[in-house]
């Protein structure tokens, strides 16, 4: 997988000679952590790992069908991770899930979020974010470049299990974001007011506190707090269950290019390649769309807890919701595709963020999973050691799945 490494002071590894084809680690987590030893800010990028239906359906197949009849009946089917509720599912109605209704279903669910579909873990840049975080030295996922379900599903999942992972943007250019820098975009808060230069260590601690907003750039929050706690500064703290409010100013500017990329051009790959600049999913076009209308919705632990409808005017429009809180919760605003704000905690009773004992064990999965496809490419000597901090993070995110709901 690909690393972001942010401020370093120092960017030679040890052993590397200066070189990028000899010395360094065969798997990410030591890369990170030497990073962050040196106080620098560190990330994946290319976070959308990709749903693979018919390989997330083998999975499911090969956890599930314990009596090897090629199906899943209802007594082997009670496990978090289906992608759906066993009788939608199930289309003939014979009691069984066949590999084929499986494929359909991973293909349906992965088109929505959050969801359960386990990804494909062969390929992307942030695999081993799950192992990262457990280990403490990731701040950041990258975002906005590829497809924006899968980018967020993940984040998603791992802010449910109470890791303080924080989102920024990127632009791979030029060997997917082909047509300029800047395609997907990160916007720190540095100040309260004007500032007379921009201080790029105060800018990357600013993203990994995440006092910020991933957008295309034709999308802005300008503003988001809950109880008047902006993202990075602190955690909303109460003793009870109660309301919270959100307050936020977001602005949509009134033409936006065609494109997958702003979610003005479907895609026949389904809802969630929607914002990937993978691939060119159309011929180039100068074309714009003019004016609309913008869903924005209010987030609580991956779910759409409140929402209100904007015009994409250009102009500046303000936000209010009362939102209750029952448990540990993460509270964020987005428009999809084209803008999210980084998270406020709200934290109950001095309590954890436990928010889906799915998403634990998701988590769990993909990290055994990444081990099953990848392990061969960690060199034999960094084998041992990689193994363990997979196993500490599957056995982490089972506690966590435990301890939540």
């Amino acid at each position: 997988g690909h690393v972001c490494l942010l401020d370093l002071a120092d960017q030679t590894y040890p052993g590397s000679e200066g070189r990028s084809d000899i010395g360094w680690p065969t798997w990410t987590v030591p890369v990170l952590r030497w990073a962050k030893e040196q106080g620098g800010v560190t990330g994946y990028p290319h976070s959308d790992m990709r749903v693979d239906p018919a390989g997330a359906a083998a999975e499911l197949l090969k956890r599930l069908d314990l009596n090897l009849s090629n199906g899943i009946d209802r007594g082997e089917a009670d496990y978090p991770l289906l992608p759906m509720t066993f009788d939608e599912i199930e289309v003939d109605e014979d009691g069984v899930l066949t590999e084929a209704e499986l494929i359909m279903a991973c293909d349906r669910a992965g088109n929505e979020l959050p969801n359960l579909v386990l990804p494909a873990m062969n390929g992307a840049g942030a695999m081993e974010i799950f192992v990262a975080v457990n280990e403490g030295v990731c701040d950041f996922n990258s975002a906005m470049d590829t497809g924006r379900i899968g980018e967020w599903n993940t984040w998603y999942h791992i802010m449910n299990c109470g890791y303080p992972l924080k989102i920024s943007g990127e632009t791979d250019f030029p060997c997917m974001s082909s047509t300029r820098v800047g395609q997907g975009r990160v916007y720190v808060r540095l100040a309260d007011g004007p500032v007379d230069r921009v201080d790029f260590g105060e800018w990357c601690d600013g993203v990994a506190a995440g006092r910020s907003y991933v957008s295309d750039g034709f999308a802005h929050a300008l503003e988001f707090a809950v109880n008047d706690v902006r993202p990075g500064d602190g955690d909303v703290t109460l003793e009870s269950p109660g309301s919270v409010t959100v307050n936020a100013t977001v602005s949509f500017a009134e033409e936006v290019p065609i494109a997958v990329s702003h979610g003005t051009l479907s895609t026949d790959e389904g809802r969630r390649e929607v914002g990937d600049t993978r691939v060119l999913h159309a011929p180039r076009q100068d074309g714009t769309v003019v004016g609309g209308d913008r869903l924005i919705e209010l987030i609580v632990n991956g779910e759409v807890a409140a929402s209100q409808v904007v015009p994409a005017d250009g102009e500046e429009h303000a936000l209010t919701w009362d939102v209750p809180i029952d448990k540990s919760s993460w509270v964020a605003l987005r428009q999809f595709p084209q803008l999210h704000t980084n998270p406020v905690n709200v934290i109950l009773a001095g309590e954890p963020i436990r928010a889906s004992q799915a998403s634990a064990l998701w988590c769990a999965a993909c990290v055994e999973l990444c081990w099953t496809n990848r392990n061969q490419f960690i060199s034999e000597a960094e084998r041992p050691a990689a193994e363990e901090a997979y196993q500490r993070a599957v056995a982490r995110y089972l506690e966590i799945a435990a301890e939540g709901e």
